[in-house]
């Protein structure tokens, strides 16, 4: 049964067997018969036998046993007495919950239908997003995602929602095999993870009027762009932070005049055409470990008025050992070194 059924069956089951009770309980009740956390002092007792196992204290419940119990642990045991209810209540208004991939969920296909349904119960925000943990290995992704023409891209998740944070273990450790369709959506970010996306036109990410962020992820490997940005109609953000963008078509490609991209210390190499491709939009590369090179077309396309900004000294080894140009510049795209 997945988590979704799950959090259903447990709120019909709350409603038929009415165990909890509001947030307008009396002070005077027993901390296990309330819908809120009450913090109390319990004096140890030598002669109750059991005391802490029969009435631990909340600190803990906190410290010692919650933590071990995810969102799928506290759905499921909502039912079984309001003390767990109250900690539900707790921990989800709090957003402390993540929701774990391979444990509260099967699959990465099934997170989005999770944060659909908690989305509906409360807010999530930049600040306070909801946190989807991804652990070692591959997660495949086997849903698809249709793109703006109308053409249904498989191997692809469809973002639903905004405010969402995916984090991995590491580059080398977190493997998502299939790409990120994001549309309409904000504060979107991923990190410490690396993406590859090796079906038919398959994207690692495609953005359109979305706002994203990237730290430490790679995005390698796909059979399209590793990131592309196009056709939008309302401002587009992404900001990335020692990323890679790599043996795919093209690393980069940043279109379109509400679109702006901000590279810090990201390495853009080994692609099929070039390294970073722009049209209109504005591009800024910062850090010195920013490094375009062994692209197969330019290192930097910049395109129709295009405007690519590098943030380093003129003689910062910025790009270099492409096939074509290093910095290309057509129809009034620009290309220009600031020292901030």
């Amino acid at each position: 049964m997945s988590i979704i059924s799950e959090i259903e069956d447990q709120k019909m089951d709350k409603k038929r067997n009415h165990s909890s009770k509001s947030h307008e309980d009396v002070e005077g009740e027993p901390v296990a018969k309330k819908s809120r956390l009450v913090f109390k002092t319990i004096i140890y007792d030598e002669s109750k036998a059991n005391q802490w196992l029969d009435d631990p204290p909340l600190a803990v419940w906190d410290h010692m046993i919650i933590p071990f119990l995810g969102l799928k642990d506290l759905a499921l045991a909502r039912p079984v007495c309001t003390f767990f209810e109250a900690y539900w209540q707790d921990k989800f208004e709090n957003n402390v919950l993540p929701l774990r991939v391979g444990y509260d969920v099967a699959t990465i296909n099934d997170v989005m239908g999770v944060i659909e349904i908690l989305s509906s119960r409360r807010e999530y925000t930049k600040a306070s997003p909801f946190v989807v943990l991804l652990g070692k290995g591959e997660h495949q992704i086997t849903s698809s995602w249709t793109n703006e023409y109308g053409y249904e891209r498989e191997t692809t998740l469809d973002f639903t929602r905004s405010n969402i944070t995916f984090v991995g273990t590491g580059k080398d450790t977190t493997i998502i095999v299939g790409g990120f369709g994001i549309r309409d959506v904000e504060n979107i970010t991923f990190k410490n993870m690396t993406v590859t996306n090796t079906s038919d036109l398959g994207h690692g990410i495609r953005m359109i009027n979305a706002k994203v962020e990237l730290m430490d992820v790679a995005l390698k490997g796909c059979e399209n762009c590793a990131l592309i940005i196009s056709n939008t109609s309302s401002e587009t953000t992404v900001v990335a932070t020692r990323c890679e963008f790599a043996n795919s078509y093209c690393g980069a490609n940043i279109c379109d005049s509400l679109t702006s991209a901000t590279f810090n210390n990201c390495v853009f190499n080994d692609n099929r055409a070039n390294g970073v491709y722009g049209n209109q939009s504005s591009i800024h590369l910062h850090g010195e470990a920013t490094a375009i090179h062994s692209n197969k077309a330019s290192g930097i396309s910049a395109n129709n008025f295009v405007k690519v900004v590098i943030h380093l000294p003129s003689n910062h080894n910025t790009t270099y050992n492409n096939r074509g140009e290093d910095r290309q510049t057509i129809t009034g795209g620009t290309i220009t070194n600031v020292e901030d």
